[in-house]
C-alpha cells in the first residue's frame, strides 16, 4: 500500500515546481519577443534596460560597427554618454542627477508609463573618441520579461 505521505509530498513538490517552470518558460519568451523587436529596429537605437538602467539587449553595437562592445552595459556608457564614461558608470557623475533622461526613465519606472519623444542634448563620443554634442528625442514604453518591469527605450537623433 502507497505511503500517504509521500503523496503529499509529491503533490506538493510538483505544485510548487509547475509555476517556477511556468514562469521560467514566460520570463524566457518574453524576452525573445523584445530581444527581436530591439534588434529589428532600423533607423534609431533600442535598448530593453531594467530599474538599474541596466542594458539587456541593444542594437547599438549592429548600428555602429567601429565602436566596440565594451562594458559596463549601463544606458549612458553604451551610448557612450561624456559624463558617464567619464566618471565610470552612468549615473554616478555630478552632471547624471539632473540628467533629464535618466530622471525620465526613472520616473517612467515609478509611475509605470510609457513617455515620448522626449528632448534632450547629449554629448556623445564618437568612434574617434571626439565628444559630439546630438539633439536626441528618447521616448520609452514599459514591457514585462515575466513579471519584471523593463524598458524599452527609443533614441533617434
Amino acid at each position: 500500500m502507497m505511503n500517504w505521505r509521500y503523496i503529499i509530498v509529491l503533490v506538493a513538490v510538483v505544485l510548487i515546481i509547475v509555476p517556477l517552470i511556468r514562469n521560467l518558460l514566460k520570463r524566457r519568451r518574453d524576452h525573445e519577443a523584445l530581444s527581436r523587436e530591439v534588434h529589428g529596429a532600423k533607423g534609431c537605437y533600442m535598448f530593453l534596460i531594467d530599474k538599474k538602467f541596466r542594458v539587456k539587449e541593444t542594437n547599438f553595437y549592429e548600428l555602429n560597427e567601429n565602436i566596440h562592445d565594451d562594458q559596463p552595459y549601463v544606458l549612458g556608457n553604451v551610448l557612450h554618454c561624456q559624463e558617464g564614461c567619464e566618471s565610470g558608470l552612468c549615473g554616478t557623475g555630478i552632471a547624471c542627477s539632473t540628467c533629464p533622461i535618466r530622471m525620465v526613465i526613472r520616473n517612467a519606472f515609478k509611475l509605470k508609463r510609457d513617455f515620448d519623444q522626449i528632448t534632450a542634448t547629449m554629448h556623445l563620443y564618437d568612434e574617434n573618441h571626439q565628444v559630439r554634442e546630438l539633439d536626441v528625442k528618447v521616448s520609452g514604453r514599459l514591457a514585462y520579461v515575466g513579471n519584471e518591469p523593463h524598458l524599452l527605450v527609443r533614441v533617434d537623433s
